[in-house]
């Protein structure tokens, strides 16, 4: 198994592939949804992807992660073997109406040391903050919590870098940890194998 850059220098923000595994099961129907820098209603946080700027000087929000279009109440699976994290003590200030009931896991795996997903606008969740999980273990199920609430039902999912990137949009330059999820999801895709 390849592993995830360790640092910033040469980073592909849209090609870039962490190891990981599907989110859901191989028995779930799905389909992929908005990708990455999708134009968004709302206001870009600090860690947020920005599309430009608007007339008024604020940032016009970007799509953060990549949805996966699936039914209510379809199990979530760690995506990789780590410990669960309280996405508030990492970005601020974090906005429980935006993404709902998350699960977000830092991997602990050599291969992806480090990296965060974020799981989000869950129904529910099968784990606590400071509990290690498993590659595969079941962390909660689908839902519309957050902003979803008027959204077909999808997982969110985004991963994190344990690093900044350099950014640079709309002669704006900002670091983020965040980059396109797509690759490392369709690498892991089990109906593209």
């Amino acid at each position: 198994m390849a592993s995830a850059p360790t640092s910033a220098a040469g980073f592909r923000v849209r090609d870039t592939v962490v190891p990981i595994a599907f989110p859901l099961p191989t028995t779930a129907s799905y389909r992929f949804g908005d990708g990455w820098r999708a134009p968004r209603v709302g206001v870009a946080r600090a860690y947020n992807q920005i599309r430009g700027i608007a007339p008024d000087g604020s940032y016009l929000r970007a799509h953060d992660g990549v949805d996966l279009l699936v039914k209510l109440g379809t199990p979530v699976l760690a995506p990789f073997s780590g410990r669960v994290i309280d996405p508030a003590k990492r970005w601020k200030p974090w906005d429980p109406s935006r993404y709902g009931r998350v699960v977000v896991i830092e991997s602990t795996e050599p291969a992806s040391a480090g990296y965060a997903v974020i799981l989000a606008h869950l129904s529910s969740t099968r784990v606590k903050v400071g509990e290690a999980v498993e590659r595969g273990q079941v962390v909660g199920r689908t839902g519309k919590t957050g902003n979803a609430a008027g959204t077909p039902p999808h997982l969110h999912l985004e991963i994190r870098a344990p690093f900044l990137i350099r950014y640079g949009y709309a002669k704006v330059i900002r670091r983020l940890d965040v980059f396109d999820a797509e690759p490392s999801l369709r690498a892991a895709d089990p109906k593209a194998r």
